[in-house]
């Protein structure tokens, strides 16, 4: 039997060897095919879906520039921080993962749940997390859970110049502010990179990397001054609580470039902390919001009046017991007086003063000085929401809005263009352009470009503007309305107001709602810089002498500090006795020189000319820029200038034959020559109706 049942043992044993031969022939002969069917049909369509799980270009922003302050304070700065995010294909158990992370990251759990279920290769965790939170993560080491570095935005000095500045979103682009503005300056550029993840999910480059410094974005240095601002945010501060007002504004500049050293406004914001206020409270209100101005106008139709040698410093007016009627209506002052002079009208803030000062030259001449000035159009600050304000043509003003445009009511204005047309009385009649970007800087610290101060115009002559800073320094002294903005040792030239606004729901004037404000410069004698000051809504008492005049002074002493300003003697400074000074006084009446100069709007009058020999080369000292490119070009030459204000130097000197003038050269300062040791602003003023 056993020999039997060994052929047939044999057989199957045969029999089991070959089909497990065929089956693993057949097993091979399938792998062999879906091999070959993945590498050559499926190849490209794998190849892409290998390429977009492991393999990624990455597009990142490159770092953002910094706004600074005129001296280097940063005031917007990016750092890097680290962001986790994750890839759910490789977390095999979400909810695990989200107990081990919840701990660090701000997400719910049950939100973290959500992200990291979904069917995707990419979700953010946590953008711009904490640097502890990230470390905490890293150690956990969880596949599929990344960090990444991404830069953030700070802004280090918190409240200060808060609205100036504006914030960026999270991906880094302007939203508010010079931030938006700025966006393309400050923004840079974006660079790509080629990345694949090794076994443990960690990145690596496919390509070299870019060089970073590239692509960053420049930095912008502004013209404002930390110290001033923080000060100037403070002082306002300090009155809107006093008087428990709505808010306030303040700008400070320098006369003689127009650069805006200050622009507070309160209430502020933190823009690290932007969400956590309203869009109101994001608004640059000293160039978006207009009113009428008050009193504070009233030294711009004294200089108009003066400067078409309408009326003198001593001339007297009927002040008609301080109540004029004009037809039904009646224009008042605070106290009843019989006389006053000009000078005497901006020291008590007389209406009907200013009212008869004004008739003297009409409404048409009037309007055209306002204008002149810049009011009822944008100064091109360069700052996005600004208004023009509003200033109704002459031929729309019964007499009554004439008598009220006279004391700054019946027109619009915003805190920038006071700044402006006050610095240009400060600025011996000339009107500077305000300037609030100095300059573009590259990674590196060097100017790639640079805004240079701008001469808009020619108000009034430099003679008129200093027997307006006369008048208003009476304004300071016993007996006027702004003593409160007094400075000690200095002469401050200023004027108060306190203009009625309308309710914008009965749209009549409201005898609770008012804006206390007060303007003007420092040194009166030799103006540095001007500053304004308006209160809104104050609840105790209204009067801008009162109520704005302690901001102007603290603003105005320390922008004096600051820029190095120092108190001039006394006998230097303006002798306030009761009558102007027989030279000033007689300023106005006197005969036009021969040399005048025709602008857009006004007849000014030109710096005499040296008188040289035909054929030579004339002198150009003393000239404004304008000036001395008008005259050069009579003789065919346009010039090489370098600086600005008036002209203290050229090459070839004066007197050498044209022959032999290859090229001019002026060099220019503030203030000529004379104004060489003295290139601070200063500012003054104060006013109450």
């Amino acid at each position: 039997m056993e020999h039997i049942n060994e052929p047939r043992e044999r057989f199957w044993l045969k029999a089991r060897f070959l089909m497990v031969g065929v089956f693993f022939t057949l097993g091979f002969v399938a792998v062999a095919g879906r091999v070959y069917y993945l590498q050559t049909v499926e190849s490209e369509a794998l190849q892409e879906r290998a390429a977009i799980e492991w393999n990624r270009e990455v597009v990142k922003q490159a770092r953002r520039g910094d706004i600074v302050d005129r001296n280097g304070a940063e005031l917007a700065v990016s750092v890097e921080v680290p962001s986790i995010h994750a890839n759910p294909r490789r977390i095999d158990n979400p909810d695990r993962v989200a107990r081990q992370l919840q701990p660090h990251l701000k997400l719910s759990y049950d939100e973290l749940v959500a992200r990291l279920s979904r069917n995707s290769s990419f979700v953010w965790l946590e953008r711009q997390s904490r640097p502890s939170a990230a470390e905490a993560i890293r150690s956990l080491d969880i596949t599929g859970v990344h960090i990444t570095r991404e830069y953030k935005r700070y802004y280090p000095l918190r409240e200060i110049a808060g609205q100036l500045v504006g914030f960026v979103g999270i991906d880094g682009q302007g939203l508010e502010g010079l931030e938006r503005q700025l966006d393309r300056t400050l923004a840079g550029g974006t660079y790509e990179m080629r990345v694949t993840r090794d076994a443990s999910g960690r990145a690596m480059l496919l390509s070299d990397a870019p060089q970073f410094g590239k692509f960053e974005g420049h930095s912008v240095r502004l013209t404002i001054d930390e110290k001033i601002q923080r000060v100037a945010e403070q002082a306002l501060a300090d009155q809107v609580s006093e008087f428990e007002a709505k808010g306030g504004w303040a700008v400070a500049m320098d006369v003689h470039t127009g650069d805006i050293l200050a622009l507070a406004n309160t209430p502020g914001f933190d823009p690290n902390r932007f969400r956590d206020h309203t869009s109101s409270d994001w608004r640059l209100r000293s160039v978006t919001d207009t009113f009428e101005p008050g009193s504070v106008f009233k030294p711009f139709v004294l200089a108009a009046a003066l400067q078409e040698q309408a009326t003198s410093l001593d001339k007297v007016y009927d002040i008609e017991d301080g109540r004029m009627q004009i037809g039904r209506n009646v224009i008042r002052d605070t106290k009843r007086r019989d006389e006053l002079t000009p000078a005497e009208i901006m020291q008590v803030s007389s209406n009907v003063g200013i009212y008869k000062v004004a008739q003297e030259i009409g409404k048409e001449t009037l309007y055209d000085y306002i204008r002149a000035f810049g009011f009822g159009q944008r100064t091109d600050v360069g700052l996005r929401g600004e208004q023009p304000g509003l200033v109704w043509p002459a031929d729309r003003w019964p007499e009554i809005t004439f008598a009220n445009v006279s004391f700054g009511q019946g027109l619009t204005t915003t805190p920038m263009q006071l700044a402006a047309g006050t610095a240009a009385l400060a600025n011996g009649g000339l009107l500077m352009k305000p300037r609030i970007i100095d300059a573009v800087l590259d990674r590196d610290g060097s100017i790639v470009e640079r805004e240079e101060p701008t001469l808009v115009r020619r108000v009034v002559s430099e003679q008129v503007a200093e027997q307006v800073s006369w008048a208003m320094s009476l304004v300071t002294i016993e007996g006027g309305t702004g003593t409160r903005g007094a400075i000690p040792h200095v002469t401050v030239a200023a004027k108060t107001g306190t203009a009625q606004k309308v309710n914008p729901e009965t749209r009549r004037y409201d005898p609770d709602m008012w804006i206390a404000g007060f303007v003007g410069y420092a040194p009166a004698e030799s103006p540095e810089i001007a500053v304004v000051v308006f209160i809104d809504e104050p609840q105790k008492t209204h009067y801008g002498g009162v109520v704005a005049g302690p901001a102007f002074a603290r603003i105005t002493a320390e922008a004096l500090r600051v820029r190095g300003v120092m108190p001039l003697p006394p006998d230097a400074r303006f002798q306030l006795q009761e009558e102007p000074p027989e030279a000033l006084a007689s300023q106005a009446a006197a005969p036009a020189p021969q040399h005048v100069v025709t602008l857009p709007t006004m007849r000014v009058l030109d710096p005499t000319v040296d008188e040289v020999a035909e054929g030579q080369l004339p002198n150009f000292t003393e000239l404004t820029l304008r000036q001395a490119i008008d005259r050069a070009r009579e003789f065919g030459f346009v010039p090489e200038v370098t600086g600005w204000g008036r002209v203290i130097n050229q090459d070839p000197p004066p007197g050498t034959p044209l022959e032999e003038v290859a090229a001019l050269n002026l060099a220019l300062a503030p203030g000529g020559r004379h104004g060489m040791l003295a290139e601070e602003p200063s500012a003054g003023g104060r006013d109450q109706q």
